[in-house]
């Protein structure tokens, strides 16, 4: 017994002490946002990517990205959900880029932010916009420089309160920066005269032409052959129209996690149970939300307000009982009426026929009103209202419910027809038409008006898959995964258990969601890491489901490769062929064009236009030709032009007429719009063309 307890003591510490380690690594991943866990998922490779020349350490990134969560933990006082931190880990790699590419620009200019700007921008004459909007004064709506100084001085009463306040300082200067770089740049997009000059007359020369249109459908797809070779060629002399990103393929299954029956019965078990508990308790709300699942616990409700199945059960809804458990919004669920007591505001229900009138002419009125009161007669002799309504009413809004009109306050409701539904005594059909601006109305009251509301304490239970639930589920997805070793079994597979297979194409190395799976960072992370063609995924959990995936091709980073092209490449080479075919066809006839339009038959046709301007990029009826519109401007009157390859077919134009544009004295006008065109560009342009300078290779997707 004496060893016994021995052993007991020692291994107690033991075990202790495994406890304390596993608490501790726990807590060190949490505080270090799963670095471990990530550095382990990237191998030797530390490096999350590379920035003008400059390689990205995990841990750099990682650390920025953890002080990003801290901020927003101080800022709202809760950590960061899933799609939050998504947000800031790309805020954080967009500031990466801005530090190391945009900052050596702005080095490399001589641009920069003096401790004398800085105390500006915070607290001079010309204070940030950034910290204007901060410090608003809530009487006034403007900025409060005063609050803004009392703000600073209380934070420099502590070290603390000086390093937040320095690093809320530090982070208006890359704005600062990039707002001066893009003035300066915006202050050389400057216009000549000649180019004012020219935009002028883009905009105010006019030429009248006519021209010949034969589009390329007008040969059959099938008289024009095209080989590989040609396919090729066309690609390699168009590669920067067939541009692609690195992407990656899946097929995928599922196998959805669905509470069991035994699953759903244990819910509803355990609230009968505590149902005894609920009756005889005073603290409604109290007990309620301590015990609930899902909200709401506890709300008051007029009588259209009321869940459906309390609706449908008004006559035993008396104070102090408690009802259910019923399924309400996929929950079981317990309800006690809390209180029942009078409201301010009716609620009544009823049906209702419209009979419409043609116009506002008196006999179209008695028309109306004479049908109203034949179907009025029909159903005091036992029509069906319902049917009736379905097959007479002019209200297709409720027509189709049988005349339902659900309930109601008396101010939805016209007053003609809400002083009739509220004034009756009893319900059932209104022996009487009642007539309002929309019509004439036969009514049928099927609850009489009242104000009563409800004070209702809920307890529910959200229907969740249980362990062995799961189980099941998990056993046929990892079934299904280890006897998959390639596509082909993959697909014999899902045949064999009846799974529908989908697919998802050209999902990116950092996209998060996946389409008809949604949120799924965790397939395309696998897809990417340790993807392979034909190589099917481990089961991953999602939500409601399992998933299992397979790869099943890959585009690299550059040109397209010609199969993914193939048929847009096609089309292309084929119009070209089709353009020489009638080109030489074109050239072979003679007379106006309306005789070559005969000549050719089919699809030719000619057109005319009489404003044509230089600045256009189309023809009417033709779509995009801009070749076609340079030429009609760089020829004589009465002259015809060679025929013209465009996107769609070959054109040949005749100009009838042009009307140049006069010289004028003054194109300041144009000029200062082109520059102001240029200049509310040039930030985005500046922006691309830094991106593409620093070569930025993101490789997050090795660790997230």
């Amino acid at each position: 017994m004496a060893l016994m307890n021995t052993l007991r003591n020692k291994m107690g510490k033991v075990v202790v002490a495994l406890i304390g380690i596993a608490i501790l690594s726990f807590v060190l991943t949490d505080l270090l946002g799963g670095q471990n866990s990530i550095l382990l998922r990237g191998g030797n490779d530390r490096t999350v990517g590379e920035i003008a020349g400059e390689k990205v350490d995990i841990e750099e990134y990682a650390n920025l990205v953890e002080n990003m969560k801290a901020n927003y933990r101080n800022n709202f006082g809760r950590a960061p959900g899933e799609n939050e931190e998504r947000t800031l880990r790309e805020q954080a790699w967009q500031y990466l880029i801005v530090e190391k590419a945009f900052t050596k620009v702005y080095e490399e200019a001589g641009i920069e932010v003096g401790t004398e700007e800085l105390f500006d921008m915070v607290q001079g004459k010309n204070v940030s916009p950034d910290i204007q909007q901060i410090f608003i004064n809530p009487n006034t709506g403007q900025f409060d420089k005063e609050r803004l100084i009392q703000t600073i001085a209380s934070l420099n009463t502590t070290p603390q309160g000086r390093a937040q306040w320095a690093e809320f300082e530090a982070n208006l200067v890359p704005a600062r920066l990039r707002v001066k770089y893009d003035n300066m740049i915006a202050l050389t997009a400057n216009a000549s005269k000649a180019e004012a000059e020219m935009s002028y007359k883009e905009q105010t020369a006019l030429a009248e032409v006519k021209y010949l249109y034969v589009p390329y459908f007008s040969i059959p797809d099938s008289g024009i052959t095209v080989t590989d070779a040609e396919l090729k060629k066309y690609l390699n002399e168009h590669k920067e129209d067939y541009k692609v990103d690195w992407t990656r393929s899946i097929d995928f299954v599922t196998f959805p996690i669905v509470p069991s029956r035994e699953d759903s019965l244990f819910y509803r078990d355990e609230l009968r149970q505590i149902k005894t508990d609920f009756e005889s308790i005073d603290d409604d709300s109290t007990y309620a939300s301590a015990l609930t699942d899902n909200a709401p616990f506890f709300e008051e409700y007029s009588i259209n307000e009321l869940p459906v199945i309390l609706r449908s059960n008004l006559n035993i809804l008396q104070k102090g009982s408690v009802i259910g458990p019923y399924l309400d919004n996929g929950d079981y669920t317990l309800f006690k009426i809390s209180d029942v007591f009078e409201g301010e505001t009716g609620y009544a229900r009823a049906s209702h026929i419209l009979i419409k009138w043609d116009d506002d002419t008196d006999a179209a009125k008695a028309s109306a009103r004479t049908e109203a009161n034949s179907i009025l007669r029909d159903l005091q002799n036992g029509a069906d209202f319902a049917e009736t309504a379905k097959d007479k009413s002019k209200d297709g809004g409720s027509a189709i419910r049988g005349g339902d009109l659900d309930w109601f306050d008396s101010e939805k409701m016209v007053k003609p027809f809400s002083d009739a539904v509220f004034g009756a005594s009893r319900t059932g059909l209104i022996n009487r038409v009642v007539e309002s601006e929309f019509g004439y109305h036969i009514i049928k009251v099927t609850e009489l008006p009242t104000y009563t509301k409800y004070k209702i304490a809920m307890v529910r239970r959200e229907i969740a898959p249980s362990e062995e639930t799961l189980d099941v589920a998990f056993r046929k997805a990892d079934y299904f995964a280890g006897t998959s070793t390639n596509y082909s079994e993959f697909e014999k597979n899902a045949e064999r258990d009846s799974l529908v297979v989908f697919s998802a194409e050209e999902l990116g190395q950092n996209d998060t969601n996946v389409p008809r799976l949604g949120s799924a960072r965790q397939v395309v992370s696998w897809l990417f890491n340790k993807g392979k063609e034909g190589k099917v995924s481990p089961v991953h959990e999602l939500g409601d489901k399992y998933v299992v995936s397979v790869m099943t091709g890959e585009t690299e980073e550059g040109t397209a490769d010609l199969e993914s092209v193939r048929l847009e490449v096609t089309n292309k080479v084929k119009n070209e062929k089709k353009a020489e075919q009638l080109k030489k066809q074109i050239n072979a006839l003679e007379g106006t064009l309306d005789d070559m339009a005969i000549e050719l038959g089919g699809s030719a046709n000619v057109y005319e236009s009489s404003d044509l301007q230089l600045s256009s990029f189309s023809l009417p009826s033709v779509g995009t030709a801009p070749e076609a519109v340079g030429a009609a401007f760089s020829m004589a009157e009465g002259t015809r032009t060679e025929p013209i390859s465009t996107e769609s077919g070959v054109v040949v134009l005749e100009l009838i007429s042009r009307v140049d544009a006069p010289e004028i004295a003054d194109y300041t006008s144009y000029r200062n719009s082109i520059e102001s065109s240029r200049q509310q560009s040039a930030s985005y342009y500046i922006s691309e063309a830094i991106r593409d300078w620093a070569s930025i290779e993101d490789d997050r997707y090795k660790f997230y």
